[in-house]
C-alpha cells in the first residue's frame, strides 16, 4: 500500500474508476480519502446519481480496503439480513466496491447519495425544535434501530447522536457512521467504552452496551432538540479533572439521582406526554427504559396523539404540585394564580375547587392565613348548593378549615360567621 497523501483527490473530478463511475463533483473530505457525487454508468449509459468514496491512499489489497471501510461493510452485512423494509429506508445502502485499477489502486464504495443536511445543523438553525418536527424525526430513527435491535445477531450503533443523522432533501431521516457499531453477544451484552460521552448511555461508559443503551441516546437527542441543551449540562466535572476520569465521574453523577428538567418547562410545545416519553428513555437502570425500539415507536405514537392529556386546569394542578415538591412554592402558586384568573370560567367547577384548595394549602404553609382564607371562601362560594362535596363530612371540614384560617389572619368577623355556617351544617338531619 503506498501513501497518497501528497495527491489532492479533488483533481479526480471528471475521471471516471472501475469503468463505470463519473465522479461528477467533490463532495467533501479527510483523512481516509474524499466523497464524490458520481454517476453510475451501464453500458456506457448514466442510470442514477450515487456518492462514491475513494480511499487516500493507493495500491491497496482487499484486507486493507475491508479494514478502510469497516463501517460501511459492517451496515452492509445488516441491511442484506434485514426483513424491515421500513427500516431499510433509513439507513444508506451501499451498492459496490472493490478496488479502482484505474485510480491506482484506491479501494472505494458507491452508497446511496443523499442530498440534504444533519440534525446537527437543523438543531443550531432552529435553536429549540417544535414538538411535532421533532417526533417526525425520532419516530424514523426509531424505526431504523427497530431493524438493526431486530436482526438474528442485534447490530447496536453506539454512537447515535445529531451529527450522525442525516436529513435528507426528501424529508427522510438516514442513520450513518457506523464505525462504533457492533453486533450483540450471547450474553447480551457488547464490551468497550464506544461512543460521544455527552450522548452515551451510563452502562456504555462502562464498557457494557445493551439495545436499551441506543435508546438512551436517542432520548439525549430529543431533549437536545426540544429544548436546545443538553439534558445533563448542569452536571460539569470539578476543575483540574483529568478528561479520562471525566466518564466515570458522570457515571457516578447519574447513578446519584441527579435529575433533569423536563422538556415541558424548556419549549411550550411539549406535552407531559412527550415529557414521559423523553425521561424514560433517560433512566439511569436500563430495565426502566422502554424495552425495544417497538415499544418506544408505540410511546411515541401516543404522547403525539396527545392520548389522556388532562384539560388545561389539572394539567396546571400537576404542575404546580412538581413545582412545590421541588421546592418552590412561590413558582407554584404562581402557576394556579394564572390558571384561575386566565380561564376560571371555562374551568369545570371540580377543577376550579381542586385550584383553589390546592393553592389555600400553599399560601398557609407560606405563613399567608389571609390568602388561604380568601381562597378556601371562594371554595365554599363553589360548593354551597352544589353537590361538588358529596358529604356533610367534607362540607364541615372546609368551613372549619376556612373559620380556622380567618381567625389566625385576625379577622374574627368572618372567622364567626363560617363557624356560624359550620355549626348549621352540623345540624343538618
Amino acid at each position: 500500500m503506498s501513501d497518497g497523501a501528497g495527491t489532492d483527490l479533488r483533481s479526480f473530478e471528471g475521471r471516471v474508476i472501475n469503468d463505470r463511475y463519473l465522479l461528477t463533483k467533490w463532495i467533501g473530505g479527510g483523512a481516509f480519502g474524499a466523497v464524490f457525487l458520481s454517476e453510475q454508468r451501464i453500458l456506457g449509459r448514466p442510470v442514477r446519481r450515487v456518492a462514491c468514496k475513494i480511499s487516500r491512499d493507493a495500491g491497496m489489497t482487499e484486507t486493507d480496503a475491508q479494514e478502510k471501510f469497516a463501517d460501511i461493510l459492517r451496515l452492509a452485512e445488516a441491511m442484506d439480513g434485514m426483513t424491515d423494509s421500513e427500516a431499510r429506508r433509513h439507513l444508506v445502502h451501499v451498492y459496490d466496491g472493490g478496488l479502482a485499477h484505474d485510480a491506482g489502486g484506491r479501494a472505494f464504495l458507491v452508497m446511496e447519495f443523499v442530498q440534504g443536511t444533519t440534525l446537527a445543523a437543523q438543531f443550531e438553525t432552529l435553536k429549540t425544535v417544535p414538538a411535532k418536527l421533532l417526533f417526525n424525526w425520532a419516530r424514523q430513527i426509531c424505526v431504523a434501530l427497530r431493524g438493526l435491535h431486530a436482526l438474528e445477531q442485534p447490530l447496536l450503533h453506539r454512537d447515535l447522536k445529531p451529527d450522525n443523522v442525516l436529513l435528507g432533501s426528501d424529508l427522510t431521516v438516514r442513520l450513518i457512521d457506523f464505525g462504533l457499531a457492533a453486533r450483540l453477544l450471547e450474553s447480551g451484552t457488547v464490551p468497550g467504552v464506544a461512543g460521544t460521552l455527552t450522548y452515551m448511555a451510563p452502562e456504555t461508559s462502562q464498557g457494557q452496551s445493551v439495545p436499551a443503551s441506543d435508546l438512551y441516546s436517542l432520548g439525549v437527542l430529543m431533549y437536545e432538540g426540544l429544548t436546545g441543551r443538553l439534558p445533563f449540562a448542569h452536571l460539569i466535572p470539578p476543575p483540574g479533572m483529568p478528561d479520562t476520569l471525566h466518564g466515570d465521574w458522570l457515571y457516578r453523577q447519574k447513578k446519584d439521582g441527579r435529575g433533569v428538567t423536563p422538556p415541558s418547562r424548556l419549549n411550550n410545545t411539549v406535552t407531559r406526554e412527550t415529557d414521559a416519553v423523553v425521561l424514560r428513555c433517560l433512566e439511569f437502570d436500563p430495565a426502566r427504559r422502554f424495552r425495544s425500539a417497538a415499544e418506544l415507536l408505540d410511546a411515541l405514537a401516543g404522547a403525539e396523539a396527545g392520548t389522556h392529556r388532562p384539560p388545561p386546569g389539572e394539567s396546571a394542578l400537576e404542575r404546580a404540585r412538581e413545582q412545590a415538591a421541588d421546592g418552590d412554592p412561590a413558582a407554584a402558586c404562581h402557576t394556579l394564580r394564572t390558571c384561575l384568573d386566565s380561564a376560571s370560567e371555562d374551568l369545570p367547577p371540580a377543577v376550579r375547587l381542586a385550584l383553589r384548595g390546592e393553592l389555600a394549602r400553599l399560601l398557609d404553609a407560606q405563613g399567608d392565613p389571609v390568602g388561604s382564607a380568601r381562597q378556601l371562601a371562594e371554595a365554599w362560594k363553589l360548593v354551597r348548593g352544589s353537590t361538588l362535596l358529596r358529604t356533610r363530612k367534607e362540607r364541615c371540614a372546609l368551613l372549619e378549615r376556612t373559620a380556622d384560617a380567618y381567625r389566625r389572619a385576625g379577622n374574627a368577623f368572618q372567622s364567626a360567621h363560617f363557624e356560624d355556617l359550620l355549626r348549621r351544617e352540623q345540624g343538618r338531619g
